[in-house]
């Protein structure tokens, strides 16, 4: 355990790192040395946006004995100042009274109702907590004996905002890094302005990588609180891509020209439209630039217009063009089925925008290769794009080559809200 801040005898803000797996499973789980150095890695100030005082960061990297983690965690709630409590590791459930548990060290199939800390006692303690002061980050995997997780297995105080996914029982291996924790610190150290969790929890999940059967765990968001008071555009801008993609990436020929050395696009009511500028870069061939404007653009957008804007979906749009200009057919093909599932939550599915993106995910797949690890699950969910976008053949089709290929049935993530 190590205690560091900037100034322990005033009154501050907490943030409490805890991280642990079992280290007699054989199962790869997440690593909770490297979950934890990822955030511990990010400035205290960054994990509480807002906070401008004393931040105490404590770690708890792979402890033993529930009650002594219980004590941290009660001593942390008492804090008068905001409080960021991060969970990483192993759901399991007692075979007695069928409640769960986060796993520690010492943790066992026989002994978890002595050893593992029961999520029951982590809500009790956070009962009293104010509204609007606590943030709960969550990156943990369940155990097979812990399914089906519901809604309330996992229940906090109302007062409490939780973020994170659950992923599903993990196989035989060593262990893993968390990827949602590396994507999350990422973008906690990288975006300006210390945007809140809720602004960069849905990106992290996002480039997680998540696999079928996973939880995402967020706020509810409201569509009309998304689109509250943000200005509109006076004229649509000049799109990227407006043709299926085909074996080399093309780029709408009425993208204008662009100054050779590109500003970052800049946040002052209207995100300035960085496309032009990515186009040129791809047509010149420099990826790495491409990339990078548009990793800020997304930043920008999820901050003035938020994640689950209508704007988000032209950054997916332009990420998928951009992989398949780097030949990355299998990022391609996540990327447009992504814009596609976006832009339908906005509009419908006879949309140029929503065919657009339909037909280039489905082209992409179509060249992704058999022994493709992610091909049925990305199957699952452009299926059910082609579906709701009055496409069944196609569906069938697709269906037809996971049968022949006996792929694994393909799990949608479960979203849990409010």
């Amino acid at each position: 355990m190590t205690i560091t801040g900037e100034d322990q005898d005033a009154a501050g803000g907490r943030v409490l790192l805890l991280a642990a797996a079992p280290v007699g499973s054989r199962r790869r789980l997440l690593d909770p040395e490297v979950a934890v150095g990822e955030l511990a890695a990010v400035p205290a100030r960054s994990l509480l946006p807002g906070w401008e005082h004393p931040v105490e960061v404590e770690t708890l990297v792979n402890p033993s004995g529930a009650q002594a983690v219980l004590a941290r965690v009660r001593a942390a709630a008492t804090v008068p100042g905001p409080l960021l409590l991060y969970l990483c590791g192993l759901l399991v459930r007692d075979d007695r009274q069928h409640q769960v548990h986060l796993a520690l060290a010492d943790t066992t199939d026989t002994t978890i109702r002595y050893t593992a800390l029961p999520w029951t006692w982590l809500a009790r303690e956070l009962a009293v907590r104010k509204p609007g002061t606590t943030s709960v980050v969550l990156d943990l995997l369940s155990d097979p004996g812990c399914l089906p997780l519901e809604p309330a297995d996992l229940a906090l105080p109302p007062q409490i905002a939780r973020f994170g996914v659950i992923g599903p029982p993990a196989r035989r291996g060593p262990w893993q890094s968390p990827a949602y924790t590396a994507a999350l610190s990422h973008l906690l150290r990288n975006t300006p302005d210390r945007q809140h969790l809720a602004q960069l929890h849905p990106i992290a999940a996002g480039h997680a990588g998540l696999p079928p059967g996973s939880i995402v765990i967020g706020p509810r968001i409201d569509r009309a609180e998304a689109t509250a008071d943000r200005p509109e555009a006076t004229a649509a801008p000049p799109r990227l891509l407006s043709h299926p993609v085909g074996p080399a990436p093309a780029v709408a020929a009425a993208t204008p020209p662009a100054p050779p050395a590109p500003p970052a696009p800049q946040v002052s009511g209207l995100v300035a439209d960085p496309r032009p500028t990515i186009a040129e870069a791809i047509r010149g061939g420099d990826h790495r630039t491409a990339a990078d404007l548009t990793a800020q653009w997304e930043q920008a957008i999820a901050y003035t217009a938020g994640p689950n804007s209508p704007a988000m979906g032209d950054v997916l749009e332009v990420q998928a063009t951009l992989a398949v200009a780097a030949g990355a057919i299998v990022q391609a093909t996540d990327r447009w089925l992504a814009c596609a599932e976006h832009r339908l939550t906005w509009t419908g599915p006879e949309t140029a925008q929503v065919q657009l993106a339909v037909r280039n995910a489905l082209h992409c797949w179509q060249q992704t290769r058999d022994d493709e690890p992610s091909l049925s699950a990305t199957a699952g969910r452009l299926v059910e794009v082609l579906r709701a976008t009055g496409r069944p053949r196609a569906a069938v089709a697709i269906e037809d080559r996971l049968a022949d290929l006996k792929g694994p049935v393909y799990t949608p993530p479960t979203v849990w809200v409010g």
